[in-house]
């Protein structure tokens, strides 16, 4: 027992679990209209370039011990070492979701009833939240992007539809946040994924955790006065 709480405290001290401490920093009165595409960071597969290098505890993906996103390379004779940024990553498949509309008979035979079909309530997606920690804020040592892809079918040409950027934010606490876009989704023709990249350049700050994404249509409902 005591081996355990010196665990838990030693991760504590070192910002290397998300605690209940984290704030949300959604816009005040923030509502996420149903249905929503979510996943847990955890869920999603991972990079073959950061293998070695991550780690998943619970919803959290983040960095495994002292591992950092870059590497030093020989410059070549008489120049200086290359260091390399290449971020850990992780990218979640986003699927569509159908409402079932029934059939509608007509009682009076002067109208018409309509057959049975499956309505995508997908369109009106137009924000893209994620739920993460940056360690060190607007610093740069320490980062968390999130993009939203989508991927043509019939080409496999990709594109990005946004992307949401940690360090343009000065919290240091878990807490969720939103990139909004303006998007009409189309799942008869393209794929889409979510993107996750965590940065962190050395290790004088604890590792940035991402532990959730989704997507909604999100809004501040305006107060009459």
């Amino acid at each position: 027992m005591k081996t355990l709480r010196n665990t838990l405290m030693s991760l504590l001290a070192t910002s290397a679990i998300v605690t209940s401490t984290g704030v949300s920093a959604l816009p005040t009165g923030w509502v996420d209209g149903l249905p929503a595409w979510t996943a847990t960071a955890s869920s999603c597969s991972v990079d073959e370039s950061s293998a070695g290098k991550y780690d998943f505890a619970g919803s959290q993906f983040r960095y495994l011990g002292t591992n950092v996103s870059g590497s030093s390379i020989s410059g070549g004779s008489g120049f200086p070492p290359l260091f390399l940024i290449s971020p850990i990553t992780v990218r979640c498949n986003v699927t569509p979701s159908y409402d079932y509309v029934p059939a509608f008979v007509a009682d009076d035979p002067d109208e018409f009833g309509s057959a049975a079909y499956w309505k995508n309530p997908n369109w009106e997606w137009n924000s893209l939240i994620v739920g993460y920690k940056d360690t060190d804020g607007i610093g740069t040592k320490a980062q968390m992007t999130a993009s939203l892809k989508k991927v043509s079918r019939a080409t496999l040409s990709e594109s990005t539809i946004a992307t949401f950027n940690s360090n343009l934010t000065a919290s240091v606490v878990a807490h969720e946040d939103v990139k909004t876009f303006d998007h009409t989704f189309d799942f008869e023709s393209n794929e889409y994924y979510v993107e996750i990249n965590l940065y962190r350049t050395d290790t004088s700050v604890a590792t940035p955790v991402a532990y959730s994404v989704r997507l909604a249509n999100g809004w501040v409902p305006e107060i009459a006065h």
